[in-house]
C-alpha cells in the first residue's frame, strides 16, 4: 500500500458516520491528519466524540462532531446537507455506523432483526444518496462503506449483522457502478478481528486467545490499520479502484 503524504487530503471534507469510537475514532483522526476537514457522526455518545474533538483541537485539526441517527433517512439527509452547508463541499463519505448483537435466529425478533438491517445497512443507503448530489455537482468524490468479513463468510448467532454486511458488500458494487461516470469512486473495507469495544465488550481472555489463534497472523488487527486502508481507498493512490473490496482480515479469508 502507497504511503500517503501528510497533505492528501488538504482543502477536502470529509464525513465519518460512527466516528467517535474504535475503527470511526481513527479514521476521523487519520484523515485530519493529512489536512481534511471531518465531521465525525455519532449517535448517542457525545463524552466520546467532545473528547475527540478536543483532542483534534490540541493537535491543531479541523474536526467537528455532529449527532445523528443514521438509521433514520430524515436524519442521514440532514446531517449530510448540515455538513455540505457548513464546509461548501463534500469530497470523503465514509460509511462506518453500525451495532453488533448476538442472538441465533431461533431466538431472534424481528424488531432485532430490523434494527440491525437498518443500523448497517440502511444507513449505508441513507448517507450515500444524500451525499451523491453534492459529489455530482462538485465533479467527483469517493465513498468508503465498512462492511464485514462476516458478510463474505457468514457468521453463527449474528445472521442479521452478517445479512447486513453482505449487502453493504452487494451495495457497494451496484453504486459503483451507477456513479462511477460521475467521478464517484465507491469501494469497501473488510474488517477481520478488530480490537475495538465492538469486538472485545463481553469476552473474556480466553475467546480473545482464540480468536488470535484463528488468525494467520496471530493477532488481532488495529484500528489504525483498518484506518489506512480507508484512507488509500479515498486517495488518488486509489484511483483505478471501483467497486472492490479490501480485505484487512490477518489473512482469515486466505483460500
Amino acid at each position: 500500500m502507497t504511503d500517503l503524504d501528510a497533505k492528501t487530503f488538504a482543502g477536502q471534507v470529509v464525513l465519518v458516520t460512527g466516528g467517535s469510537r474504535g475503527i470511526g475514532r481513527a479514521v476521523t483522526l487519520a484523515f485530519a491528519r493529512q489536512g481534511a476537514t471531518v465531521t465525525l457522526c455519532y449517535h448517542s455518545d457525545h463524552a466520546a466524540a467532545q473528547r475527540l474533538c478536543d483532542e483534534g483541537e490540541r493537535e491543531g485539526l479541523h474536526i467537528t462532531a455532529r449527532q445523528a441517527d443514521v438509521s433514520r433517512a430524515d436524519e442521514a439527509a440532514a446531517l449530510v446537507q448540515q455538513t455540505v452547508a457548513a464546509a461548501g463541499r463534500l469530497d470523503v463519505l465514509v460509511n462506518n455506523a453500525g451495532i453488533f448483537l448476538a442472538r441465533p435466529v431461533l431466538e431472534m425478533s424481528d424488531a432485532e432483526w430490523n434494527q440491525v438491517l437498518h443500523a448497517n445497512l440502511s444507513s449505508v443507503f441513507y448517507c450515500s444518496r444524500a451525499a451523491l448530489p453534492a459529489m455530482i455537482a462538485q465533479g467527483g468524490g469517493a465513498i468508503v462503506n465498512i462492511a464485514s468479513i462476516a458478510g463474505k463468510r457468514g457468521s453463527a448467532n449474528h445472521a442479521h449483522y452478517a445479512a447486513a454486511k453482505g449487502g453493504v458488500l452487494a451495495f457497494t458494487r451496484s453504486l459503483a457502478r451507477e456513479v462511477i461516470d460521475r467521478g464517484i469512486r465507491v469501494n469497501a473495507v473488510c474488517p477481520g478481528r478488530i480490537a475495538t469495544d465492538l469486538l472485545l465488550d463481553g469476552a473474556d481472555d480466553a475467546e480473545h486467545a482464540r480468536w488470535r489463534a484463528d488468525t494467520p497472523i496471530r493477532r488481532l488487527g488495529t484500528p489504525d490499520e483498518l484506518a489506512a486502508a480507508v484512507l488509500f481507498l479515498a486517495s488518488p493512490a486509489a484511483s483505478y479502484i471501483v467497486g472492490e473490496t479490501l480485505d484487512v482480515d490477518g489473512g482469515l479469508l486466505m483460500d
